[in-house]
């Protein structure tokens, strides 16, 4: 690992991890969670949420940091030698794999439970939960689980990591066949630009997580796994609504069973 690429050697676990995180994300999807409200609490987050989105958070920083480091567009490389990119160049493929697998994980699951619907924006969400909210300052509250801005922050981070795995993809395949030179550099260029565009917009979500005091609750919830059943039902109108819909069907459920 010390003296070798493992885009070169080990392109394989690249594979290795995109089925695994789709194997596991069926699983996921097919988990029951009966308990939601209890104790004056929410359930926001399981185990298996907390899991993926911290895991693939350390995954998209080690990439970043890699990347950073190795130098991409205009941000020039801190390496002095050759044999120095070895190290960077790994830790960007141990970031791939772990991106790559937690991405698939969420995505699977997502799908196949049906869930993916709540986190992708409509107008109302970009023209008035987004710019409405934040921009112009007006009051925006039917809020669903994920805030409007964060679905609509889901969306541009979508479509960029799209643009990402598309041209990194292609990069991958320079390590396993012989690509023209055009087609690598003008995939270079571009993977860097989703990137920039990709660590702008992270640095967005973090100074929005942190600065505003409504969203830094949501920000405990991924360390709790909850956020309190009163802010719930103020904040996020449609969820409460949807979530004691479904604690009601599963306790009709448990009395059918008895």
């Amino acid at each position: 690992m010390y003296d070798s690429v493992l885009f070169d050697t080990a392109p394989w676990v690249i594979l290795v991890s995109i089925f695994t995180g789709i194997v596991l994300g069926i699983f996921r999807s097919k988990a029951i969670q009966n308990k939601i409200i209890g104790d004056g609490r929410v359930i926001r987050h399981n185990g298996s949420g907390f899991f993926q989105h911290w895991g693939t958070a350390l995954g998209i920083f080690a990439l970043i940091a890699s990347g950073i480091i190795m130098g991409f567009l205009f941000f020039p490389t801190i390496i002095k030698s050759p044999s120095g990119f070895i190290f960077p160049m790994n830790m960007h493929f141990v970031g791939l794999i772990v991106t790559l697998f937690g991405g698939f994980y969420f995505l699977t699951s997502y799908l196949l439970s049906k869930k993916i619907g709540t986190l992708i924006p409509d107008s109302k969400d970009i023209i008035h939960g987004t710019f409405g909210k934040y921009i112009l300052r007006k009051t925006w509250t039917p809020e669903d689980k994920y805030l409007s801005s964060q679905k609509a922050s889901f969306l541009l981070f979508a479509i960029l990591g799209l643009g990402q795995l598309v041209t990194g993809g292609i990069k991958v395949a320079a390590h396993i066949w012989s690509l023209s030179p055009s087609l690598m550099s003008i995939s270079t260029v571009l993977h860097d630009i989703f990137s920039l565009l990709f660590i702008l917009l992270l640095l967005e979500h973090i100074l929005f997580v942190v600065l505003i005091k409504k969203h830094r609750i949501l920000l405990a919830s991924w360390f709790k796994g909850t956020v309190a059943e009163e802010y719930t039902r103020k904040e996020h109108t449609f969820w409460y609504s949807e979530l004691q819909k479904q604690q009601l069907e599963v306790a009709d459920s448990e009395e059918i069973n008895k």
